[in-house]
Parts: structure tokens; C-alpha cells; sequence
């Protein structure tokens, strides 16, 4: 992403990486009114905008500020809404859309009282597919090496629901708590994951 820093080329200050041009002129603006109050055009400490540089910088987003919801992830991975399965006409009609036997089977199984769930962990397993691959991580479980992190939750009697408390590292063997759909690179990341999306986890996790 497409970022405008602006510095204070004088003493090398950085004021801020912005959106737009005009979010980083409106910054330097202010900046020059806040400084220049109560000082005459002759004194050193004057300012111009002559005295400041404004660069293009390509900025990486962290997948917490770009991947917020369901809806995001989707788009992020390239996926567009799944219009195209009127399952029970299409079933009807015999169209062979790709993926549609397995559609047609899902709801042919679903228990009707965990749909809620079902839908909230289906939510929760793109956000996290989306998340991974914005940090070109891919969960390997053929890797004992590889650190895999997941959110850890307790039950809050407060709140009615489960809080993130803690993570884990999920290594390679008969003790990994979760499978590679819910894991990341970091503890950091396991963390923002199970705090930013905790109301789908108490779908999942409560009955």
C-alpha cells in the first residue's frame, strides 16, 4: 500500500506516513501554524513548506488493520459471494456448478442447532487462511521446527463468554491442540486473532 511520509528535511523529523497527499499537506499545514505562532518570518525557527519532503513509501499493512472481518478476508483471497448456488434449483435443473455436490451435502448433514457455529468457524477459518497469507506463512505440521501459534480462552463469568488469555505453540506431534487451519507465525498474531475476533470464537465455543 501506497503511503505518503513527510519529513522535516532542517532536522530530519518524521511527522507522519499518510493516505493522501492531501492528509500529509493538511499535517505539514498545521504543523507550520503550530510553529510559526508567536515567531516573526525573520527568525530561524520560521517554516515553509519549502522545509519539508514528501515521499512515496510502499507501506505493508498488517493483516489485523486490512483483514477486519469475513467479508474482507474473502475479497483479500480473492473470493466473491457464493450467488451462484440456488442449491435447490440448481439440484433440480441438474447444473453441474463446481463445488455444488458439496454445498448440496453440507446442508443435506447440517444439525440445524449448530448452523450459528458452524457458520461463525467457517468465518473464522478464512479470516485466519487470509491473515496467513498475508504473512506468507503456511502451517506445515510435517515441520517440527516450524512454530505454530494459537489463541488460548477461559471462560469469563463476567462477560458471559470466553476472553483470549493466553497463546500457545502448537508443535508437531500428538499434542497439538489445533489443527494448521487456525494457526499463525507468531504469539502476537495468535493473540490480535482471538481478541479482534472473539465474538465469532464464543459462537463456536458456546452452546
Amino acid at each position: 500500500m501506497i503511503k505518503y511520509k513527510l519529513s522535516n528535511t532542517e532536522n530530519g523529523e518524521i511527522l507522519g506516513q499518510f493516505k493522501t497527499r492531501q492528509d500529509a499537506a493538511d499535517a505539514m499545514n498545521q504543523y507550520i501554524a503550530e510553529t510559526n505562532d508567536g515567531l516573526d518570518p525573520s527568525d530561524e525557527e520560521w517554516l515553509t513548506p519549502f522545509d519539508f519532503d514528501l515521499e512515496e513509501v510502499e507501506v505493508k499493512e498488517a493483516p489485523n488493520e486490512i483483514i477486519v472481518d469475513y467479508n474482507s478476508a474473502r475479497e483479500y483471497l480473492g473470493g466473491k459471494a457464493n450467488k451462484q448456488f440456488t442449491v435447490s434449483q440448481r439440484v433440480a435443473s441438474m447444473n453441474t456448478v463446481p463445488g455444488l455436490m458439496d454445498v448440496t451435502r453440507l446442508v443435506d448433514a447440517l444439525n440445524p442447532s449448530h448452523v450459528e457455529a458452524l457458520i461463525a468457524l467457517n468465518e473464522l477459518f478464512t479470516i485466519a487462511q487470509a491473515w496467513n497469507k498475508a504473512d506468507d506463512f503456511v502451517p506445515d505440521y510435517s515441520d517440527r521446527r516450524q512454530d505454530k501459534w494459537f489463541p488460548w480462552f477461559v471462560y469469563d463469568k463476567d462477560r458471559a463468554g470466553f476472553v483470549c488469555a493466553a497463546t500457545n505453540n502448537a508443535p508437531s506431534n500428538a499434542a497439538a491442540y489445533v489443527g494448521s487451519r487456525l494457526c499463525f507465525k507468531s504469539a502476537n498474531r495468535a493473540r490480535q486473532f482471538g481478541e479482534q475476533f472473539i465474538d465469532l470464537w464464543n459462537k463456536v465455543l458456546l452452546f
